[in-house]
């Protein structure tokens, strides 16, 4: 054997050997096998409106931290300066109520959001949405005979959008080609639709799975109570109204979760994403494309809480108005 096809030989035994080195982490991000049920979230039963309809979130990798869901706080460091952050020893879900109105028919959402220490920084897998403070909204959309009619994901950031509608949806109220059985959403498979018995009952629970590390919905499924209190490890979650996300406890007073002024009003605090910045701020025309935000009227909150990345779909793609949110997706309730 020639001294040079010894080097190629030895050059790419080194580039195999690294490559698995780095395909390592991947593997890595896969949860192990758990021999008991696994951990879940829910609220604490106290038998109202939002804790009838509230989803049990399951996370995969709850042994780390940054998978948990927690409570939005504030302290002072070492400086004394504020700090924002979310405490996963106390999971919350935070909620509101708003009703909208189309041409078909009322509706009232229920809106739940939750949040999460942050999303570590990864290569391989990459995690374009690395950053701390991160949440994710769960809105269930409710018809006049207080059905759930549609199950609306998305980050807090408004990224990661994803519709889920139930059987309880007319057909004619989906958008046009609406897949039969499954939907691709930004490279997860979720169901193109949940099938509930022909008579709601609250003993049916929305189940939704979140990938660890990126929290992104992975899977959504509609199983009986009794199916939840079996296969899951419930962790009960408080319930605490949206608006006391601006009044966290800070010493002798209290602060809120989001920037008041300047150029990150609305925006949550040490909300930063260095990689989307970096890689998605220019062509988006968003300084803060993925950062996370407060969900309210853009006129008092000074954010647009858009879901289309096109610059000139901002406004439309608001999910503030929701009857005109879903009509620009394509929804016809």
């Amino acid at each position: 054997m020639s001294q040079s096809k010894s080097v190629r030989q030895c050059i790419a035994g080194a580039v195999v050997l690294a490559a698995l080195v780095l395909l390592l982490p991947a593997c890595a991000t896969r949860p192990p096998a758990t021999a008991g049920p696994v951990a879940a979230y829910d609220v604490v039963d106290n038998r109202d409106v939002f804790t009838l309809y509230a989803p049990v979130i399951v996370p995969q990798g709850q042994v780390t931290s940054f998978n948990r869901i927690g409570q939005a706080s504030a302290r002072l460091d070492k400086k004394g300066d504020e700090e924002i952050y979310i405490d996963p020893a106390q999971p919350v879900y935070y909620i509101q109520q708003r009703e909208f109105t189309t041409k078909h028919g009322s509706y009232t959402n229920l809106i739940y959001r939750v949040h999460f220490e942050r999303v570590p920084f990864s290569l391989i897998p990459f995690y374009i949405t690395t950053g701390k403070n991160g949440g994710l909204f769960v809105i269930v959309t409710l018809n006049k005979d207080r059905q759930p009619v549609l199950i609306t994901t998305v980050h807090t950031c408004g990224c990661y959008l994803a519709f889920v509608p139930t059987s309880f949806l007319d057909e004619n109220a989906l958008p046009v080609d609406w897949p039969a059985y499954s939907q691709e959403v930004y490279g997860e498979i979720l169901p193109a639709r949940l099938g509930y018995p022909d008579i709601f009952s609250h003993d049916y629970r929305t189940v939704i799975y979140l990938r660890s590390g990126t929290h992104r919905v992975m899977d959504m499924k509609v199983v009986p109570q009794e199916q939840v209190d079996t296969n899951f490890q419930l962790q009960r979650a408080t319930i605490a109204p949206m608006g006391s996300l601006k009044k966290l406890p800070l010493g002798k007073g209290t602060t809120s979760f989001y920037d008041n002024s300047g150029g990150r009003q609305g925006y949550v605090k040490n909300s930063v994403k260095p990689l989307e910045a970096l890689l998605m701020s220019w062509w988006a025309f968003d300084p803060h494309v993925g950062v996370d935000k407060e969900y309210g009227n853009a006129g008092k909150t000074g954010t647009v809480f858009y879901t289309s990345l096109k610059p000139w779909n901002r406004k439309e793609s608001d999910m503030w108005e929701f009857a005109d949110f879903l009509r620009f997706w394509g929804w016809r309730l």
